[in-house]
């Protein structure tokens, strides 16, 4: 699926990963729809996205109210939707579980992180049933599929997020609605700086780049992917979780007690 002349929806757009996803498309001639929470950052993205015809609606993903008045700007300005990336989310405060505020977290990060996504996908379903072949890029994270201790709010939301998309693939399938998933590793962002990851030697390595992330999502509309893991070779992460499980345990409480005081995975 090329992305030329196609309407992009995305979400999270005014820094970070969304940002540079929205430059790339709109490099690769797409027309953007921008949503994110803060109009003078939607603003500066519009005056440096390549060609014309794009826009932007100030939303918050977590407010359903609000994804429709979106999903009715998509109709009303753009008249289809060929593509929505839902990449907007949140990394919460890190409340330890059993602390005072730890529910209202859980339910904060996961109206952002999973139901953000659903209600976008929702209320934009039948727009890109009409546009069909579309597609939805849902960006999780590793951590949606290999928890870390200090972050099980984070982790919830994104295994919500990865095993809804999974369902969501083969049910949508039918509809030539194509449902993918970008799974990013440590990536340094506004929201997750990684500082601390970045100041160790060995840790360092393993961090991967927005730009990194950007490519893996056009990737993945181009080219009609079911997944893709930002950088590659965190794919190999999941291995020992099948091969070796009391290692794979073993490994990650010493990663989780080391650790646990660190921004979970982006």
């Amino acid at each position: 699926m090329q992305v030329r002349n196609k309407v992009c929806v995305v979400t999270g757009a005014s820094s970070g990963i969304g940002r540079r996803t929205a430059l790339e498309l709109a490099a690769a001639g797409a027309v953007i729809c921008a949503a994110a929470r803060r109009e003078e950052r939607l603003q500066s993205l519009m005056a440096e996205c390549a060609g014309s015809g794009h826009s932007y609606a100030v939303t918050d993903v977590s407010d359903r109210d609000q994804v429709k008045t979106l999903s009715a700007h998509v109709r009303r300005t753009h008249g289809r939707c060929d593509v929505l990336v839902n990449n907007a989310g949140s990394s919460g405060d890190h409340i330890p579980f059993g602390d005072p505020g730890a529910v209202a977290e859980i339910e904060n990060v996961m109206a952002t992180n999973f139901l953000g996504a659903v209600y976008c996908t929702a209320e934009l379903l039948e727009l890109l049933g009409e546009s069909a072949p579309s597609t939805i890029v849902n960006v999780g994270s590793m951590a949606g599929r290999i928890p870390v201790g200090g972050s099980s709010t984070y982790t919830a939301s994104k295994f919500a997020l990865v095993g809804w998309s999974e369902a969501l693939h083969y049910e949508l399938a039918g509809r030539d609605i194509w449902v993918s998933l970008v799974l990013p590793g440590l990536i340094p962002t506004e929201g997750f700086p990684q500082s601390d990851l970045a100041a160790d030697p060995l840790l360092r390595r393993a961090l991967g780049t927005e730009q990194e992330v950007a490519d893996a999502i056009l990737d993945v509309i181009v080219r009609r992917k079911v997944e893709r893991t930002v950088p590659r070779w965190y794919y190999l992460v999941q291995g020992p979780r099948l091969l070796a499980p009391p290692l794979y345990r073993y490994a990650l409480r010493k990663v989780s007690a080391k650790y646990a005081r660190h921004r979970p995975i982006a």
